[in-house]
């Protein structure tokens, strides 16, 4: 039995769509899946035990009709029992129509008019569910499809999310260490580094037992350009802004003692690795898109206006309200539970 899944972005998204890989492999394990990605996120599936092949889909191919085309014929060399989107996108339902599969699956309200390219529309999804349990669902609808019955908890699917060989990469800093996690691609999502650097100034003492560490795309300048000011203002604290690639970014992440971020796609790779983390949410929801896999504390503002999901805010109130004070006082907590 041959599978298609069209997860094309982003990291965080990708990482969620994981276990729903696992669930299809457990109960399917002499299938073959294969997985379209964004070219920006592929190395973090490279080699991956549950995935026969990767197709690897740039920017530059959808700019380019010939090259897209070029994709989608190589794409075309195989017939597929199911073709899954994922990603629920105008992009991915393209992707799904102009591939060969007898089943094209997505949910009903799926956007941008992607359920247009699927013969299967399941019935829509509750968007206020977890992304997790959501592409958890799909792979259960797959599965009934094929007349499989499933009784599964979503916990007990999350076993193998990464290539082994990634562990076995050099974890730059010898435990133990803390890594700060301080931008998304939200700037709505991204709590200020005036706050950044109180809370490094408070975490003093901490500093004499715990590294910290700072991420982030070699792409954010501003971020680089801090994050290496810090790295010369206080001691134990350094920075990797633009100096890891994804199955690096993977390895370090899976040696910290704990995670300090706002949300974004690294947050998920730390649950899935199941690293105790502390997120830091403005406008968006826990419940949707929170950790899942792990330890972990929530700090929110408990104001009218959020979750409001907007890319754009005059007032960033809801990230305002959450002081360098209160995440300090969560990473002592945090840490007090290992001495306990």
């Amino acid at each position: 039995m041959k599978f298609l899944i069209i997860k094309l972005s982003a990291l965080g998204d990708i990482v969620q769509t994981l276990p729903a890989l696992t669930l299809l492999k457990k109960y399917l394990p002499s299938s073959k899946i294969d997985w379209v990605i964004d070219k920006r996120y592929a190395e973090i599936l490279e080699n991956h035990p549950y995935i026969n092949k990767l197709f690897v889909i740039s920017k530059e191919d959808y700019k380019s009709l010939r090259k897209f085309f070029r994709f989608i014929r190589t794409l075309r060399k195989t017939y597929y029992d199911a073709v899954i989107d994922y990603q629920g996108l105008l992009k991915s339902g393209i992707i799904v129509g102009l591939s060969k599969g007898k089943y094209k699956i997505g949910f009903k309200n799926h956007r941008e008019f992607s359920p247009f390219f699927y013969n299967i529309k399941l019935p829509p999804y509750d968007p206020e569910i977890h992304a997790v349990k959501r592409y958890l669902n799909l792979s259960k609808e797959i599965l009934r499809l094929f007349d499989l019955k499933i009784n599964e908890n979503f916990n007990e699917v999350l076993e193998t999310l990464f290539p082994k060989e990634i562990f076995d990469l050099n974890p730059f800093f010898k435990e133990p260490y803390i890594i700060f996690i301080p931008t998304a691609r939200w700037k709505t999502k991204t709590w200020f580094f005036s706050y950044w650097e109180k809370l490094i100034y408070l975490c003093e003492d901490l500093r004499k037992n715990f590294h910290i560490l700072i991420t982030g795309s070699k792409n954010e300048k501003e971020l680089k350009i801090w994050a290496k000011e810090m790295e010369s203002k206080y001691k134990k604290v350094y920075s990797l802004v633009g100096k890891l690639n994804l199955k690096e970014l993977v390895a370090v992440i899976n040696k910290a003692r704990l995670v300090v971020c706002v949300d974004t796609g690294p947050m998920h790779i730390a649950s899935a690795l199941k690293k105790p983390i502390i997120a830091l949410f403005g406008p968006t929801s826990p419940n949707r898109t929170g950790p899942w896999n792990t330890r972990y504390q929530i700090l929110s503002a408990d104001i009218k206006c959020r979750p409001c999901f907007k890319k754009n805010c005059k007032t960033l109130e809801c990230l305002k309200k959450i002081t360098p004070e209160l995440v300090k006082d969560a990473i002592e907590k945090e840490l007090s539970l290992v001495k306990s």
